[in-house]
């Protein structure tokens, strides 16, 4: 369904500053409804993590840093997708199928696992492998364990979501050609690639999803010197909608849909001062979660019925502290951690308790 991986991990730190076993979570009780399982993925002191209604799992090990970036729900079945760092200090591709790891690529180049989507018995994850010979990065998606490279030899290319509709499979990402300075934003459907942007701004998040047998994205870019972000959607490749929330600087990191509403998570600065703030937007509209007192960043995004739940992470407010692992539902923030280690959420499923 989603965002932002070695890519995104190795940008998500330097550019947000933040990224332990689960302590006692400072809300209290876990405030979920008896009739929804509230499932959430990330990562708690740099290890790959998935709670239930709040309860955490470990799902990397202890022998090197671990992420987790995705989550999908298919019944009984939960399918989370991310890395591990082996012995050898290499990034491994894998994804958890009910907390079970399996390997995507072997550990002797470095390969990220970015999102997993299921349909029926086929588990897709889209993601991205050096090219074994120079730091390039080779875009491409695993379908049942079994590698299908998207990007030409000559990019440095990246796949950060997949959805897939009947016999068509549809990857976003980026992609550069080496005789180009800047990336461009672009998306794969069975294997061809088009292109979402120009080289005159800096591509950063993309993601995709798909309702109703049609086709929803949003992509990020840079626009300025200042690094200052606008983003957009589109509803089956039509016209680009950026978003004009009356402010400078707009970031879209995930994206869903319900009935005819498009919603899109992410962050931009506050009006009162520098900190930024997690948002979401609905059909355009923004929606802000924080007041700006603390920066804030919103990852995923997932819609059940009337309920918007927002995952993401809030700056400790004590200085020099960690990041409390968060997620919002209906604009309530719920905190998984007590922020005394660095801490956050990429994605959220709900589900109810009917459907499982």
């Amino acid at each position: 369904m989603k965002t932002n991986h070695l890519f995104l991990s190795v940008l998500a730190v330097i550019v947000l500053s933040i990224f332990s076993a689960c302590k006692k979570k400072p809300n209290g009780e876990f405030p979920t409804a008896s009739s929804e399982t509230v499932h959430a993925v990330g990562r708690d002191g740099y290890v790959a993590t998935y709670w239930q209604n709040g309860k955490a799992t470990r799902l990397g090990s202890s022998t090197g840093s671990s992420d987790a970036n995705a989550i999908f729900v298919s019944g009984t079945d939960v399918y989370i997708s991310g890395y591990q760092i082996g012995s050898n200090n290499k990034y491994i591709a894998k994804y958890w199928k009910n907390g079970t790891a399996i390997d995507l690529s072997d550990g002797t180049k470095d390969a990220m696992a970015n999102d997993v989507f299921v349909i029926g018995s086929d588990v897709y994850i889209a993601g991205q492998e050096t090219n074994g010979q120079t730091a390039s990065w080779v875009a491409k998606y695993w379908k049942n364990g079994n590698p299908v490279t998207l990007s030409a030899p000559t990019e440095n290319a990246v796949a950060n979501g997949i959805t897939v509709i009947g016999s068509d499979v549809y990857v976003i990402g980026t992609r550069r050609e080496s005789s180009w300075i800047t990336p461009v934003a672009c998306y794969w459907k069975n294997g061809q690639v088009s292109d979402l942007s120009n080289r005159s701004t800096s591509p950063s998040y993309q993601a995709i999803t798909q309702s109703a047998e049609e086709v929803h994205l949003t992509y990020s870019a840079a626009y300025n010197s200042q690094g200052q972000s606008q983003s957009a959607y589109s509803r089956n490749f039509t016209a680009p909608v950026f978003i004009t929330d009356g402010t400078n600087d707009a970031t879209s990191h995930a994206i869903s849909v319900s009935g005819n509403d498009i919603y899109l998570a992410g962050w931009g600065t506050s009006n009162q001062n520098s900190a930024i703030q997690a948002k979401y937007w609905k059909n355009g509209s923004p929606v802000t979660l924080t007041s700006g007192q603390q920066s804030a960043f919103a990852l995923g995004i997932f819609v059940l019925t009337n309920d918007v739940y927002v995952a993401g992470y809030m700056e400790n407010p004590q200085s020099g502290r960690g990041s409390l692992a968060t997620y919002w539902k209906n604009g309530k923030a719920v905190s998984l951690t007590n922020g005394e280690s660095d801490a956050l959420l990429r994605d959220i499923v709900v589900v109810p308790i009917s459907a499982q």
